[in-house]
């Protein structure tokens, strides 16, 4: 049992992983959603979903031409643990919210999106998105080589 909890927290403690199981909590989401969401390409994408598989973490189900995954039910405490994690990480991680808006706004322009309507689970992902404050950083605004 300790073996599999170890295999479970190594797999979801990768930075990509922990993205995509960011994404995966709004339900049944395409590769192609994802890739956009998170903005790397499609081949390192479902390596990192076939790795989630592997432990147990993510199902897939083909519709079409097109492979949806999601979050494997939170039927252990192990399990329920690990979403609850996530989610809390969501409200307070920049890189998970800012993926979560570039997923709402790739879905806003129509992009691949096969699982449910674009304004169902666009209205999903923004009741999901918590205002995160910006700072400006030191020479923002700035141009190279101009005065400040």
């Amino acid at each position: 049992m300790l073996r599999d909890i170890d295999s479970l927290l190594k797999a979801a403690a990768e930075p990509t992983r922990l993205r995509i199981l960011n994404l995966l909590r709004l339900g049944r989401v395409c590769v192609c959603d994802l890739q956009l969401g998170l903005g790397i390409p499609q081949p390192t994408v479902s390596r990192h979903l076939a790795t989630l598989r592997h432990v147990g973490l993510v199902v897939d189900q083909r519709q079409g031409n097109r492979t949806l995954y999601s979050l494997v039910p939170a039927t252990t405490p192990q399990l329920k643990a690990l979403r609850q994690l996530v989610e809390t990480c969501s409200t307070t991680e920049e890189v998970l919210q800012n993926d979560l808006r570039q997923l709402a706004e790739a879905l806003k322009q129509g992009q691949c999106m096969v699982s449910e309507p674009t304004s169902k689970r666009e209205n999903r992902l923004m009741r999901r998105m918590k205002p995160f404050p910006v700072t400006p950083k030191e020479g923002d605004g700035e141009r190279k080589g101009q005065m400040p």
